[in-house]
């Protein structure tokens, strides 16, 4: 039997206009399908590409009654799905008359059957009457969380869900009797499933490719669903528990410099130049935002290449000196980065900060400028200029040479691919060497709004930008630690010594994170802080928390010794002292985050008072500061 909407219905439509709530299921997929934030594949089984399709999704009524705080009856009014995760595509197919409804159900995740007729029978589930409605595939912008690419009004059918009722678990059924339209060449986005982490997905999937067969194929990840209802419980604005690196450490001799992106965080880099201290012999660089426009003109008839992780061999036809070398040969790398080397022949997709800092033995200088999983190929279809180009220009005579180092239109790995298919995302940056001068340009133009990280366990950041001498003798160069290139800025770099900058650290649990993503805050987790590359010989060191950021740091004289940066305010909140620190800091003063903090968020950083015992600073040394988002799982 079919569920008659009575005045309870509209009432809890009609009070609750003003307050639409959201929620996500499962309850544990806020920020990404994947506890280690990688990037995974996401499904064509469901909004099929080629077919029309039938398919359901059933989830348990404890992702409504959890950490969202649903105590009773609820009007559903939209229903979302979103593509991969930092994933960019065009969008613009469209599923004509598709067939929705949403109801609730006795069946659970471990019993839904694989016909849908008895999935929707009176017997177990109440459904709403179905809409018919065209859908439209809207862009999604590569974000991590994705954006919601298709969104379906189910509010004309004022749907009363309660997850304390008979008949406590979701159900959506939706028939999509044709394939879409623009399937290609704009090459449908892969939808978002989930991956089974914590207490589960407590959820099932049922797919067919024909939308009129009378059973599919169940599945144990179903796709991630956003939905907005109207009345108690849910998040006003769903906060996704995330972390990113600021500021900027010290305490250190560092020749290099570099800053990491984590998967989802905003790519806000206009542009940087390096300046040597000494053009035919540099010592260290002069760091500076901002250079020149990105020159679209420098670029070749043909692309020196547009293959997956290649090199090009370039001659410049001059020494080129950097801080510790020099070289006439360079190697650019269409993943995003420049060999100072005709040595290297590898050219690894995974971003690594530790192998940047040479822990390869083949590892030498290099420049990077957007290291990342690029790929040119998946532009050619649009663009037959899509790739890596490099050409020297000598119009300016003897002694005034530039070389161009220019990726454009290339494409990141983590698109859709075909024949005929392109242009979800062009990237345009360049790389620019001045033989008079020895200055570095690093140019950006057209670049995603997000950073995201491939697909391998091995990956630990989304992108990595910076100049590194690699592998110094046998030993890699140390460790500057990540710093805000887009506002900590002018520095220099160091001479190279044998100790890094100091570096913050967090560890969490229950859930530590994986290798790409960890430190995160949500309500039950428990956070210790420290430091790694504390100075030798540090007497006393401080945990500092804030809830107020110094961005850019500040450099007081007679606080915070030269070199140095405070990323926290004077009124920053003292955790923990550690007396005598070694080179590394375990906090031992666990931090614990309830639930009901989503949305705050959390300043660190870690800095040695050197100047209690003696000295013109108070802080002698400091860490970078991390920002965490204390938000959902």
């Amino acid at each position: 039997m079919r569920r008659t909407f009575s005045c309870l219905a509209l009432g809890l439509a009609a009070s609750a206009l003003s307050a639409q709530q959201q929620l996500v299921l499962p309850d544990n997929h806020y920020l990404m399908e994947s506890a280690t934030q990688l990037g995974c594949t996401g499904s064509t089984a469901y909004w099929t590409a080629t077919t029309g399709s039938r398919f359901q999704v059933l989830y348990d009524a404890s992702h409504f009654t959890g950490k969202a705080g649903v105590t009773g009856p609820i009007v559903l009014s939209k229903i979302r799905f979103r593509g991969e995760d930092g994933e960019p595509n065009l969008g613009g197919q469209v599923y004509t008359g598709a067939v929705i409804s949403v109801g609730s159900t006795s069946l659970t995740s471990t019993t839904i059957t694989n016909t849908y007729a008895t999935n929707v029978a009176a017997a177990t589930s109440t459904m709403s009457a179905p809409i018919t409605t065209n859908v439209t595939v809207a862009p999604s912008i590569g974000s991590v969380p994705n954006n919601y690419c298709i969104e379906i009004d189910v509010l004309p059918q004022a749907f009363v869900f309660d997850p304390l009722s008979a008949q406590p678990n979701l159900l959506i059924d939706i028939t999509l009797p044709t394939a879409p339209s623009n399937a290609a060449p704009l090459a449908l986005i892969p939808m978002q499933d989930t991956i089974v982490t914590g207490a589960g997905v407590r959820g099932r999937g049922l797919t067919s490719s024909n939308p009129a067969a009378a059973t599919g194929a169940l599945s144990a990840t179903p796709l991630v669903v956003g939905l907005e209802f109207l009345g108690a419980g849910g998040f006003a604005n769903p906060t996704p528990a995330r972390n990113e690196r600021y500021g900027a450490g010290c305490g250190g001799e560092a020749s290099s410099f570099y800053e990491t992106f984590q998967n989802g965080q905003a790519f806000d880099l206009q542009g940087l130049t390096l300046t040597p201290d000494n053009a035919a012999a540099p010592n260290f660089y002069i760091v500076s935002n901002g250079a020149q426009p990105f020159d679209a003109t420098r670029i070749n008839a043909a692309p020196n290449s547009n293959a997956d992780d290649a090199l090009v061999t370039h001659q410049l036809g001059f020494t080129f000196a950097y801080p510790g070398g020099t070289t006439t040969t360079i190697k650019p790398s269409t993943n995003g980065f420049v060999w100072l080397s005709a040595t290297p022949t590898a050219s690894p997709f995974t971003t690594l900060a530790t192998e940047f800092l040479g822990s390869g033995t083949t590892s030498l200088a290099r420049l990077c400028l957007y290291w990342t999983d690029l790929n040119g190929l998946r532009n050619t279809p649009v663009q037959p200029l899509a790739g890596l180009h490099v050409q020297n220009d000598t119009s300016g005579g003897a002694g005034n040479a530039v070389c161009y180092v220019t990726w454009f239109d290339t494409g990141l790995f983590r698109t859709v691919s075909g024949t005929g298919i392109g242009g979800h995302a062009l990237l345009r940056f360049q790389c620019v060497l001045y033989e008079a001068t020895g200055v570095v340009e690093f140019r950006y133009g057209t670049m995603p709004p997000f950073v995201a990280s491939p697909s391998t366990t091995a990956n630990t950041h989304g992108a990595l930008v910076g100049f590194s001498r690699g592998r110094i003798g046998t030993a890699p160069s140390v460790d500057p630690q990540s710093r805000d290139l887009s506002l900590e800025t002018p520095f220099l770099t160091a001479i190279e010594g044998t100790a890094g900058n100091m570096g913050q650290t967090c560890t969490t649990t229950p859930d530590a994170g994986g290798a790409s993503y960890g430190g995160r805050i949500f309500g039950g987790q428990t956070a210790t802080y420290g430091a790694v590359n504390v100075p030798a010989g540090s007497l006393l060191a401080a945990q500092l928390f804030d809830v107020v950021p110094v961005r850019p740091g500040v450099q007081l004289p007679g606080i915070v010794a030269p070199g140095c940066m405070l990323s926290v305010s004077a009124g920053a909140y003292l955790w923990e002292l550690f007396l005598t620190p070694g080179s590394t800091i375990t906090g031992t003063v666990p931090v614990t985050f309830p639930h009901g903090l989503e949305g705050i968020d959390l300043y660190s950083q870690v800095v040695v008072l050197g100047g209690l015992f003696g000295g013109p600073d108070l802080i002698t040394a400091s860490s970078n500061a991390m920002k965490q988002t204390i938000g959902l799982d």
